[in-house]
């Protein structure tokens, strides 16, 4: 019996510059895509829709998710449970735990979001 592949979301790529593989797709998205004939260069890899959709939801702390334009992590949380957290994105100061520490993602549901 086969288990499906995940898209592994760590809680803590939200307190990072460089978090979720620096805002690449993530390892074996590529392999899956040709496995199961889905052109991946049709659409940008939805890792803004899929934090939004089931990393933010289930986290035990009250966040406030930001977008970024950049060529990094395009999705990251500028405040947890109120405190300002912007200078972990870069090292600078101490980042809080965000728990739950990570959700995974059924490859097929990422391949749903870009096929709309």
């Amino acid at each position: 019996m086969s288990t499906e592949p995940t898209v592994t979301l760590f809680s803590d790529g939200l307190l990072s510059k460089w978090g979720f593989n620096d805002g690449e797709p993530p390892n074996g998205w590529y392999d899956y895509c040709e496995a199961n004939g889905i052109d991946y260069n049709a659409a940008d890899f939805p890792l803004v829709e899929l934090v939004r959709r089931y990393l933010v939801p289930v986290l035990d702390q009250d966040v406030n998710v930001v977008e970024i334009e950049t060529s990094h992590n395009p999705i990251r949380v500028d405040t947890v449970d109120g405190v300002d957290v912007t200078e972990a994105w870069f090292g600078r100061a101490p980042a809080p735990t965000l728990t739950p520490e990570h959700v995974d993602v059924p490859m097929s549901e990422v391949a749903k979001l870009i096929r709309r």
